[in-house]
């Protein structure tokens, strides 16, 4: 297998389509390459999103009451972190298949991922902000609740644009996103509390 390199160029370029995007732009679409080769580059934003993960996992288990090891917390939590990565372009790539719309995959895909930065520089701020239990009570619920809003919102528009397809395929597609999401979330959290 042939290594593929991500060049700063690549970065800034996808970071600033998905930043379009965020505006509402639908012509930030255009900053995307959707080769094979970029497919693969995408999910060098995991890379991107990776160490402020890890200070949101240092935080979660700092102050976590439980006595948990700290190689199995880490573990489950880094494993989670990515198949999360891994199984929704797997779901994603099978229903566009199987609705005769898999051209539009890799597209769909390399936006989804590059986008993921954005979504994820704004939410892992205020979830390591919970953690820390520097934001607590009602306020912290109603700020979660904006961010997540503003994310899902996001995620619907981009979703929109790379596929070109209806409201509510759309609509399908960010539900399906979500609840893997609070499906992987619950697995590890039983894997560490549940012992």
């Amino acid at each position: 297998m042939t290594f593929i390199n991500v060049s700063l160029k690549d970065i800034i370029q996808s970071l600033y389509g998905a930043f379009r995007l965020a505006k509402g732009d639908k012509t930030g679409l255009r900053y995307f390459n959707t080769t094979y080769e970029d497919f693969w580059k995408s999910f060098y934003a995991l890379v991107l999103i990776a160490p402020i993960f890890c200070i949101l996992l240092i935080v979660k288990y700092v102050s976590n009451d439980e006595n948990i090891s700290s190689i199995r917390f880490g573990s489950i939590y880094i494993i989670t972190y990515i198949i999360g990565w891994v199984a929704f372009p797997l779901v994603i790539f099978h229903i566009l298949n199987f609705i005769s719309m898999g051209d539009k995959f890799i597209r769909y895909i390399v936006t989804y991922n590059w986008a993921s930065v954005l979504q994820n520089f704004i939410y892992l701020p205020f979830a390591i902000l919970v953690e820390a239990r520097i934001f607590t009570g009602f306020p912290a619920t109603i700020i979660g609740l904006i961010l997540l809003s503003i994310i899902l919102a996001y995620t619907w528009f981009i979703t929109k644009v790379a596929l070109e397809t209806t409201n509510i395929f759309v609509s399908s597609i960010v539900i399906i996103d979500l609840f893997l999401s609070i499906f992987l979330s619950s697995i590890s959290q039983g894997m560490i509390f549940n012992v």
